[in-house]
């Protein structure tokens, strides 16, 4: 069920789409004024966004209509009929990275990665109101119940009426999320203004630093999130069938999160080992991405599916994006020109 707002002629305009919209002209907003501090110049945003925003509508449907076709019916069906199904939030930031590139490429921003930085608090907040908008249908919540009557509110949980006509109290997976990707999008402003304009060892650039936290930050949220809803949509795939016995179990909003980490990581070893040369922390920070993994994917996902033990499942695997947040960022740091000769670890 999706709460109407109101009508605009004879088309209903529903409460999530209204939340959504401001997300968006909070993201604007910011992206605006973010900008207007690097370049008086604003051709680069107003182009990026009516791009991005057709690109993300794209995307972001078109692989929501890939693993879940039995919703829809038929393709043409995915993009005339938008009450039907959903949207891939990595569609969506697949589309602003294009876009940003594409605008690069028009000769409208000296770099990509300046635009992004600006970009990425933004989205993170426009992710946090696409979240919340989960507050009037039924998307997004978690398969766990809160028996506590002491917890039986928001941000802990939400109510809602199962088949048998019996009120039942579920994790509210959108709210936690919400809250999380405002933490995210706090942080990265917080990133932006004390430490974007941090000189940087070569070769590694300036530009571009915001973007790769919010690749690595929002990964790490959506991980638990997309474990803890029931809803998450999961990899079925249809021309490589074979392999959905071996990726059914996790969302591709998890390999996402996963392949990004790993981009981000791969990304900050390169630079830091030709800036320091090769040492036993580099090989000791891709062994710890692999523990971390390990505990995201098998202790956590995997054994939580099977078993059912939310509290230590759900604990190792947070553990788990916490230890490869701490990895990665100080991979970061140790690309960071210091006051001194040669970084020490």
């Amino acid at each position: 069920m999706n709460a109407i707002a109101f009508y605009f002629g004879q088309r209903a305009i529903h409460w999530s789409a209204v939340i959504i919209t401001m997300g968006v002209l909070c993201c604007l907003s910011l992206t605006i004024a973010l900008y207007r501090q690097r370049s008086e110049n604003l051709r680069a945003v107003l182009v990026l966004f009516p791009l991005g925003t057709v690109l993300g509508l794209f995307l972001a449907r078109l692989i929501h209509w890939y693993f879940n076709t039995e919703v829809y019916g038929s393709f043409h069906a995915a993009f005339t009929n938008f009450d039907l199904g959903s949207f891939s939030t990595p569609g969506v930031i697949l589309a602003v990275w294009l876009a940003a590139w594409i605008v690069y490429r028009l000769g409208l921003c000296p770099n990509s990665g300046m635009l992004l930085d600006c970009t990425a608090p933004g989205l993170a907040l426009l992710i946090a109101f696409i979240r919340l908008s989960a507050l009037f249908n039924n998307t997004c919540r978690s398969r766990i119940l809160i028996q506590n009557p002491l917890f039986q509110f928001l941000p802990f949980a939400v109510s809602n009426t199962d088949a048998a006509g019996n009120r039942v109290w579920r994790l509210a997976t959108f709210f936690l999320a919400f809250l999380a990707m405002l933490g995210v999008t706090l942080f990265l402003l917080r990133f932006y203004v004390k430490r974007s304009k941090r000189k940087m060892l070569e070769p590694c650039p300036r530009s571009g630093n915001v973007w790769r936290m919010f690749l690595l930050y929002y990964g790490a949220v959506e991980i638990v999130v997309d474990s803890l809803r029931n809803d998450s949509p999961l990899m079925h795939f249809h021309l490589f069938s074979s392999l959905n016995q071996y990726s059914s179990f996790v969302s591709l909003a998890q390999i996402f999160a996963a392949c990004t980490a790993l981009y981000v990581l791969i990304f900050y070893s390169v630079r830091s080992i030709k800036a320091h040369g090769f040492s036993f922390w580099h090989a000791l920070s891709w062994l710890g991405f692999v523990v971390s993994l390990v505990g995201i994917g098998y202790l956590g996902e995997y054994k939580v599916q099977r078993t059912a033990q939310y509290v230590k499942c759900y604990s190792i695997q947070i553990a788990s994006c916490v230890l490869l947040v701490l990895i990665i960022r100080l991979l970061y740091e140790s690309c960071v020109l210091k006051h001194r000769k040669r970084y020490e670890w």
